[in-house]
């Protein structure tokens, strides 16, 4: 049977790696097991996911079920870009749309299969974008979010 560290089964389930020690401490991931170089979580299924166990109390947790078969798209927007040039103060303007959540960055980086895509006649999808970048679903993803200031210098010799 397959197993992943506590890293990758907080990437597959999309939580944190202090959520899924404080769910293995509760003896809520199924199988779960320590070694010497830390825990290890077993896969199951035809998805290959770690099992969670609910709890008896509270809400329903948010994890993932079954893997991503959406890629994550990464596109530009222009619009912000054109907004940007009139303005000191630059947002970002990468979107990174992965399932239904939207995140703005200045600079991306991943590790793993993308592809760029083409479509001039695009009228529908990710807010008309003609071009974007797939990243395939269990591609690991380093985005990194900033608003950058430009101050413009006054020249102090046109008070004449």
């Amino acid at each position: 049977m397959e197993a992943v560290t506590i890293t990758e089964a907080s990437h597959l389930l999309q939580i944190s790696c202090q959520r899924i020690l404080q769910l293995i401490y509760a003896q809520r991931v199924k199988g779960a097991y320590k070694t010497q170089q830390g825990w290890k979580i077993p896969l199951y299924g035809k998805t290959k996911m770690p099992k969670i166990i609910r709890g008896q109390r509270g809400r329903k947790g948010t994890w993932l079920v079954k893997r991503s078969t959406k890629p994550t798209v990464i596109h530009v927007n222009k619009g912000l870009i054109a907004s940007n040039n009139k303005r000191d103060e630059k947002e970002p303007v990468i979107i990174v749309r992965k399932g239904s959540k939207t995140t703005y960055c200045s600079e991306v980086s991943f590790h793993g299969q993308c592809k760029i895509v083409y479509r001039p006649d695009n009228e529908s999808l990710y807010a008309k974008a003609k071009v974007w970048i797939e990243v395939e679903p269990g591609t690991k993803i380093s985005m990194k979010s900033e608003t950058i200031v430009i101050k413009k210098e006054v020249n102090e010799d046109m008070n004449v």
